[in-house]
């Protein structure tokens, strides 16, 4: 279902950090002005646009919301599709204290309160209605986000685990794209990395240093020197269940890799 969301950029913080990422992982293609604008072009054109493509609009209403002409035409344009919210086109989600303007509060619809931006039964209710499902509690999917985030930035390893139907690939996509891009990943899924060889390969491409990496015993020291630069990595390697599986990697491989973390301090990893 293609969402697009109305909002004040003095509330753009949250729409990008927060309301966007979690609508998406949940399913929902979203309509948004800093992916869909051009230069060159005029701008209420582009928002008329971008807003006709549009199955759902979440307005985002704050008092600079309804202080922003731009944001009061594109209400006006989104209210004009379904006057009598009968249809469910529109979803006004509140923010902060602003008084809703009475072509809101007359159909009386049952808005999004994320006044409190920890209330999951909110949050639920705005992905029902944009047509997702994030699997999950929408705080607590950020919150594990922020988290690794900031273990990440203090160069502390992260372990991922996943329970039930939650998408962990959108997941891992914002935290590479958005929160920390420096995070490199290598899927054990690949055949790339099915041996030893192939896995240390692909950490030192996805880290930036493609070398050739000889068979073992000698593929180990070729990792060190690789590795060996002063520049520290970041690597998640997904799927990291397939370890029990591959007996070929060795306790060695583990060993290296400890050392590298916790002595070396030259890679840091999310499992």
């Amino acid at each position: 279902m293609k969402v697009f969301v109305s909002y004040s950029h003095k509330q753009g913080e949250w729409v990008r950090d927060a309301l966007v990422p979690v609508l998406r992982a949940s399913g929902s293609d979203i309509l948004i002005d800093w992916e869909r604008f051009k230069a060159g072009f005029g701008v209420v054109g582009q928002m008329d646009g971008t807003q006709d493509k549009a199955d759902r609009h979440v307005l985002v209403i704050t008092g600079d919301y309804l202080a922003s002409k731009y944001c009061v035409h594109e209400m006006d344009r989104a209210i004009r599709l379904d006057p009598s919210f009968t249809n469910g086109k529109v979803i006004p989600v509140r923010l902060d204290g602003a008084t809703l303007p009475p072509k809101i509060t007359r159909p009386q619809p049952l808005y999004v309160d994320l006044r409190d931006h920890d209330a999951g039964a909110q949050w639920r209710l705005l992905i029902g209605q944009s047509g997702g499902d994030l699997g999950m509690q929408a705080p607590s999917w950020l919150a594990a986000l922020d988290k690794a985030k900031r273990n990440l930035e203090r160069s502390e390893c992260v372990n991922l685990q996943v329970n039930g139907e939650v998408d962990w690939r959108a997941w891992l996509r914002e935290l590479c794209e958005t929160r920390f891009p420096k995070l490199a990943v290598v899927d054990l899924e690949n055949p790339a990395a099915f041996s030893r060889n192939g896995l240390i390969s692909e950490m030192l491409r996805v880290s930036g240093r493609s070398r050739t990496v000889p068979p073992p015993p000698d593929d180990l020291p070729e990792m060190a020197r690789g590795f060996a630069d002063n520049r520290r990595s970041f690597i998640a390697l997904i799927h990291f269940h397939r370890v029990a599986e591959r007996k070929h990697y060795g306790m060695d491989l583990f060993s290296a890799l400890r050392f590298m973390v916790m002595d070396a301090r030259q890679l840091v990893l999310l499992v």
